[in-house]
């Protein structure tokens, strides 16, 4: 069974309807303790959220919280000094823009711009001393 077909199987339980014959379930019925559609109800949820969870998961870049590697770093930095610009860097590595953004702090090429969250704009190249 796939998760989609549980999860609708579990919500019409924990709705007090027999899913395989639509008709509402009795008083008596095991399904109709208040524990019973709690714990029904909870597991609905934690589907529909790892549902979502893997939805989000396929649209990010395929390099999202993999550990960089020196030859990346290297890449990275060459790419940056080269005047490559935030959207392009991301692509190029198939990282986000935030990523990005947070690896290049971290090698002390750039600081976060006062106020900002960090990766929506471009970056501010930091100081040498």
């Amino acid at each position: 069974m796939d998760e989609v077909t549980a999860l609708k199987l579990i919500d019409t339980l924990a709705s007090g309807v027999n899913p395989a014959t639509g008709e509402l379930l009795g008083a008596d019925n095991p399904c109709q303790h208040p524990d019973a559609v709690r714990a029904l109800c909870l597991a609905a949820r934690a589907l529909d959220e790892r549902r979502q969870r893997a939805e989000r998961q396929r649209g990010l870049p395929a390099n999202v919280g993999k550990s960089w590697t020196t030859d990346e770093d290297e890449a990275l930095v060459a790419e940056f000094h080269a005047g490559k610009k935030l959207g392009e860097l991301a692509a190029l590595h198939q990282r986000t823009q935030t990523g990005i953004q947070a690896r290049l702090e971290k090698l002390g090429l750039v600081e976060p711009a006062p106020g900002s969250n960090g990766g929506a704009g471009g970056f501010r190249r930091a100081a040498r001393t």
